[in-house]
Parts: C-alpha cells; structure tokens; sequence
C-alpha cells in the first residue's frame, strides 16, 4: 500500500508502503505512556481518597453503556478495514462515527451524573480529578479518532491503496482506545477498593509481575545460547548483562535472526516496568507501615 502527499511543486509523490502505519504506531506508542502516567499517577495519589471519611460514589451507570458502545465502534472500524467493496466501506465507516458521537454522549452523561454527586453528599477531589482526567483525556482522542474517520470517508472516493491504509489505519486506531478505556474502567473499580495490598490486587500484581520477571529471563536466555550456539562465547558472557543482550537481540536481530524476538522482548520489558510501578505503588504503604512499626 501506499499513500501519496502532495510535494511543494504541487505534484503528488508516492511515500514509502507502510509510512502512515508506521507513524501511527508512532503515535499510539506515545498515547500508551501518556495513558498508562495518567493512571499511574491516580494510583500514587489513590491514598488520599482512599482514606476520605466520605465513601467513594458508585461509578456512573452511563459508563457501562459507553463501553458497549466503544465495543460497537470498534466492531465496524474493523469490519470497515476487511471488507474489499468501497461502498460497504463507506457504510461501516459512517457507522463507526455515529458510535463515537454515541459514545462521547454518553460520558456527557457520567460526567454530569459524578457532578451531581458532588453537588449532594460529595465526592472526595482527588477521585474526582481522577476520574475526570483519564475520562476527558481518552474522549479527547476519541475526537481525534472522529477526525481520521472522516479523512477515511473522504478516501472512499479515491479508493485503492489510499483507501486501504486509512481504513485499516482507522481500525487500529479505534482498536487502541477500546483497549485503553477497558484499562481505565478497570482502573476505576480498582482504585476505589480501600487497602489494594489486602485484597486479590495484592497477590495478583506479585504474580504478574513474577510471570513477567520470568518471561524476560527466559528472553535473556534464549539470546544468550543463540550466540553460544554461533560460538560467540565472550559474546554470550557479557550478555548475563540483560542491556547488553538486549542490544544483542535488536542490533544484530537481522545477522542472528532475532528481529521478531527482540520485538517481543521489547513489549514484555515494557509490560514489565508497568507492573512493576503498580505493585510497588500498591505495597508502598505495606513497606512504610513495617518500616514504621520496626523503627518504633
């Protein structure tokens, strides 16, 4: 596939296949650390409305529906993105847009419905900030999406290659917030049970965490017989230093055929790091406690 820009002479130029994919996953990739600081940050924070006299407020109902909805969005992105007529293309597209208007009226609603509890018996601010935060940041870029969605309708009557990629473009894209706002419900419902350490988010987030731990050793290992095996024994050694076999895997990926491996590795450390601040945050205040008790 390729996509075409208009140069400055005012002629069009074919860009290279795959360089509005590319930048996507560009984008995304930034939109995940944004989203993941956003709620990580909601966790640092989380003791002190955890600790509020005030009880917290059940979530807005009006989330539950917007979820489906989301669910619904996503569903004809994609089927938008697989299907080869371009006017059945057009008619999910359409679709999609009308589920993400649906979608944006409906967090209109649990926004005003949270504002309506804090009007009445109140709701602590730092749930509030919380709430509004991920909220608001995700239906912002979800009239991003709005927009791009709109330039895929406009590819309809270019068709082609043009076509394709905006389309697919498209349901990537809806895709990546469907998986965010699941994330940000299930970190509303977290969030909200008082002591984390002492429920199942305790061992839960150990066990993830261990899992992952796992999975990078063995990451690490296999990197590590791969250059054995190709008799690069010095090479091998220093590579007990995760880094140093880490960069074995992603600079060497094409000469030793670990491209797909050092890929893989990337997304798991990534998944990695993220567990890891979470269930530090979640036992930090286990930590302080046995700290205060020993040092008393």
């Amino acid at each position: 596939m390729t996509s075409t820009v208009a140069a400055s002479s005012g002629s069009q130029e074919p860009l290279p296949a795959g360089t509005s994919s590319m930048g996507l996953w560009v984008l995304l990739v930034s939109l995940g650390a944004l989203f993941i600081a956003t709620i990580f940050c909601g966790w640092y924070l989380r003791d002190t409305g955890a600790g509020a006299e005030r009880p917290l407020p059940d979530l807005p109902t009006g989330l539950w529906l917007t979820t489906v909805l989301l669910a619904g969005l996503s569903f004809c992105a994609e089927r938008a993105a697989r299907l080869t007529s371009a006017p059945v293309k057009a008619k999910f597209l359409r679709l999609s847009m009308v589920f993400a208007l649906l979608f944006l009226g409906g967090q209109i609603l649990s926004w005003g419905q949270l504002l309506a509890a804090e009007a009445g018996d109140g709701v602590h601010p730092m749930y509030a900030f919380n709430f509004y935060l991920m909220t608001v940041l995700h239906a912002v870029h979800v009239i991003g999406g709005l927009i791009y969605n709109i330039l895929a309708l406009v590819a309809v009557k270019v068709g082609g290659g043009m076509l394709r990629n905006r389309s697919r473009n498209n349901a990537t894209y809806w895709h990546f917030l469907a998986v965010v706002w699941i994330a940000i419900m299930l970190n509303l419902m977290a969030v909200r049970i008082p002591n984390p350490e002492e429920s199942f988010l305790g061992p839960l987030s150990l066990g993830v965490t261990g899992a992952l731990l796992l999975g990078f050793v063995l990451y690490q290992a296999r990197v590590i017989i791969i250059l054995a095996k190709r008799g690069e024994n010095a090479f091998a050694f220093f590579s007990l230093i995760p880094p140093v076999a880490f960069m074995h895997a992603w600079a060497r990926g094409e000469e030793i055929g670990t491209q797909k491996l050092a890929l893989h590795w990337a997304i798991l450390q990534a998944a990695l790091l993220i567990a890891l601040m979470f269930t530090i945050t979640i036992h930090i205040g286990q930590f302080a406690d046995s700290y205060d008790v020993g040092a008393a």
